[in-house]
């Protein structure tokens, strides 16, 4: 005979719709529960968590994690347009943030799945598989999350999700959030946004840091995506930056504790035969100026393609002082495949003392 490991409800009363479900693990020694309650269309809860009975320091050690939500419908007005979609919290006992996964999920938008989960009990062994990957079990530490989703506008137009996990010990703050703005109008938008970001602060490792992605975004028709980053640390190893897209490449950056940001990107067009696009970043460093771009373009037509692109590069040091622009161009023309014709210039400038400058060109008929 093999006892149940799980147990379902399902509730209608008209007022009072949903249901949820409990499962039990004997062999991991672990209860799984998820419940989503709907009353009277107006107020939505949700809650779904996690209790296991041994740790991976100990066999016998105990811990708990739970996400809690109510979700307002069409929302409770704050006034000047402003509105209360949802609050929530988490509630970890001997649980740890894994910053490191968070990072990766700020990016593949994984992190979405455990801030105001939707359908939680459909999309319970997800969601918990998310939560154990982001916050693992580890003994003597204790979490709690505060979480909230703000709106603005109706429908809604500007959208804000954010979350606070502090974490006891040592007291790292942790904060998640997703910003998505639609205008002027939802139907019919000019402005799509949408942003991932987290922000970290670690008073053991005297420093705090924000890391945001822009993604599937684009103004008119022109789409939009890239990073930023930000970090402040004040202890032994004391440093400042912020990058807008990254850094020059001649600039070697201090080892960050986000990923290295990407360049923005900004595509006028994007098609398999006509392609134009824009590239740039601009970065502050506690000793450095850095900005740059870069403008490609590529067009086919049967057999004739044309490519080219110009860019620049600028680094400015202040300690000692130092400087480097560099400028590069480039256009090719091209007849089944055989390069036909094409112009190269690169050119660079550096200085002071001593001042450099250095440059070349090259152009090219046929095969010559």
């Amino acid at each position: 005979f093999k006892p149940p490991n799980g147990v379902g409800l399902s509730i209608d009363t008209g007022v009072i719709k949903g249901g949820g479900s409990l499962r039990f693990y004997p062999d991991k020694g672990e209860y799984e529960g998820a419940l989503e309650l709907v009353f009277n269309e107006f107020l939505t809860l949700k809650a779904i968590g996690l209790i296991t009975t041994s740790t991976p320091d100990n066999p016998n050690g105990f811990s708990m994690l739970m996400i809690i939500t109510a979700d307002f419908g069409s929302g409770i007005q704050l006034g000047f347009g402003f509105k209360l979609l949802s609050v929530g919290g988490l509630l970890g006992l001997n649980r740890m943030v894994n910053i490191n996964p968070l990072k990766e999920g700020i990016r593949t938008g994984s992190v979405n799945g455990i801030m105001f989960p939707a359908n939680v009990v459909e999309n319970a062994p997800r969601i918990i598989s998310d939560m154990r990957t982001f916050f693992p079990a580890a003994d003597d530490k204790f979490l709690i999350g505060p979480m909230a989703k703000l709106g603005w506008g109706t429908p809604t137009l500007i959208n804000l999700t954010l979350g606070l996990m502090i974490e006891i010990p040592p007291g790292n703050i942790t904060i998640l959030g997703m910003l998505k703005v639609t205008l002027p109008d939802e139907k019919k938008p000019l402005l799509v946004m949408n942003v991932n970001f987290l922000g970290r602060y670690e008073p053991d490792r005297k420093r705090a840091w924000f890391f945001a992605t822009l993604y599937d975004s684009r103004v008119l028709f022109m789409t939009i995506e890239g990073d930023m980053g930000v970090l402040a640390a004040w202890g032994s190893d004391a440093n400042f930056l912020v990058s807008v897209g990254g850094f020059n490449p001649r600039f070697n950056p201090p080892p960050l504790p986000f990923p290295n940001p990407k360049r923005i990107v900004i595509n006028i067009l994007n098609r398999s035969n006509a392609r134009i696009g824009v590239t740039g970043y601009f970065a502050v460093t506690s000793n450095t100026v850095q900005f740059g771009a870069r403008a490609e373009l590529y067009f086919k037509l049967s057999v004739v393609s044309v490519k080219g692109h110009i860019s620049f590069d600028a680094l400015m040091q202040f300690s000692p002082f130092y400087f480097i622009v560099e400028v590069s161009a480039s256009v090719s023309l091209k007849i089944f495949g055989l390069g036909l014709f094409s112009i190269r210039l690169r050119f660079a400038l550096e200085g002071p003392a001593p001042w450099r400058a250095k440059g070349t060109g090259s152009i090219s008929f046929f095969f010559f």
